[in-house]
């Protein structure tokens, strides 16, 4: 069977995944940050979305109260949006009724609260529930209490009941403080329980097929591309046991490399343009990939899927290691040399470390053994 990719079969099942990520990288997401006056919400917009203290941020911060009174929008690449204002309510006055149901299919809201509870702010509260698929209640400024600590279980309770929450409604606790730009220049921002509140949003995106539009705009292409990596490895380590697995393990490969085309240029590769890049990869790895594309029609063995679970596993890993290699470093997938070579160069580490423990750990299904892989590859 040589390294033929271009069979029926796997163009058919190559589409079909191709075509789900396409659908998802021209979705768009809306965010809604709604609290009252001097909640944070600014603060927690630039912590969110990684800002540092001395680079231009995402939202404004002052020292005076109400520095958001009315709407503000930011526009981030072509699909998200976000909006910070007091209330959803601003929101939807300042908008006519042609534009207020469009506006208002927000994806994630978030209500910012802060100090003792407030039972006003269960108004704002039922209001996203109304509009947004999503809403995550954050208790900010919990650096507030760092001199009483025991006192935050219970703001959280009179939280809970003042918004009448179910018990599988959470509220996140965060500090985002030294943005204000009257803190002291030697001050360090103070972060904490951001990270939490960034992941659960994610999650909530990934069964949308909406993460990674929002990734894109909100972590470093590096650390988007290792969780995409991630991913393709932990579904390539399954596929490679399945009958016929060159048909899903090439799907795999093809919408591994079109999301990490779309992170680093915000543009969606096309679907034959995915497609065309993977025989490249096969040409420098003629041995390990007419193995695994003869084996992958062959009735389970155990030891043989092992053993091809780790070939499909190391070209994948080199794979698009060399691919996040080119656009990091100013190259495209038109720059075949440098695919080659940087290819060749992952393949020969990886080569070292050997297929059977590349596979144990992949398998083991460990997150950080994975990632400290992934690391090695991908700074």
């Amino acid at each position: 069977m040589g390294t033929n990719f271009n069979t029926d079969s796997v163009e058919t099942e190559t589409q079909k995944k191709l075509d789900e990520i396409e659908k998802n990288l021209e979705k768009n997401v809306t965010i809604a940050v709604v609290g009252k006056v001097s909640a944070g919400k600014s603060s927690l917009l630039n912590a969110l979305f990684h800002k540092n203290k001395n680079e231009e941020l995402l939202a404004n911060v002052g020292a005076m109260s109400g520095v958001t009174t009315k709407v503000k929008r930011f526009k981030l690449g072509k699909y998200v949006e976000i909006m910070d204002s007091p209330g959803l309510g601003d929101i939807i006055d300042e908008n006519s009724a042609a534009t207020r149901n469009a506006l208002l299919d927000i994806d994630v809201g978030i209500l910012v609260v802060s100090d003792s509870a407030d039972v006003a702010q269960k108004q704002h509260f039922d209001l996203l529930k109304t509009h947004c698929k999503k809403v995550f209640v954050v208790l900010n400024k919990i650096d507030m209490y760092d001199r009483q600590k025991s006192s935050i279980p219970k703001v959280v309770q009179q939280w809970r009941e003042a918004l009448n929450l179910s018990e599988t409604e959470n509220i996140f606790q965060t500090c985002t403080f030294g943005y204000d730009p009257d803190t002291d220049s030697e001050t360090n921002l103070d972060i904490r329980g951001v990270d939490e509140l960034r992941t659960s949003i994610f999650a909530f995106l990934k069964e949308h097929g909406k993460d990674l539009v929002l990734a894109r705009e909100m972590e470093r292409k590096s650390v988007i591309a290792k969780r995409i990596i991630y991913g393709a490895l932990a579904a390539v380590g399954i596929e490679a046991f399945i009958p016929g697995s060159a048909i899903y393990i090439t799907g795999t490969q093809a919408a591994a490399i079109m999301s990490i085309h779309y992170t680093y240029t915000g543009e969606v590769l096309s679907k034959k343009s995915a497609v065309a890049i993977i025989p490249l990869f096969a040409s420098q790895s003629i041995g390990a990939n007419a193995f695994l594309f003869a084996k992958s029609f062959l009735p389970p063995t155990g030891i043989l899927d092992i053993a091809a679970a780790g070939v499909a596993i190391i070209v994948t890993l080199a794979m698009l290691s060399a691919v996040n290699w080119v656009y990091e470093n100013g190259y495209n997938l038109d720059d075949k040399t440098e695919l080659k070579e940087q290819f060749n160069r992952f393949k020969k580490l990886l080569d070292e470390i050997g297929a059977k423990e590349i596979a144990r750990i992949i398998i083991s299904k460990d997150i950080k053994s994975i990632m400290e892989l992934i690391s090695k590859f991908i700074k």
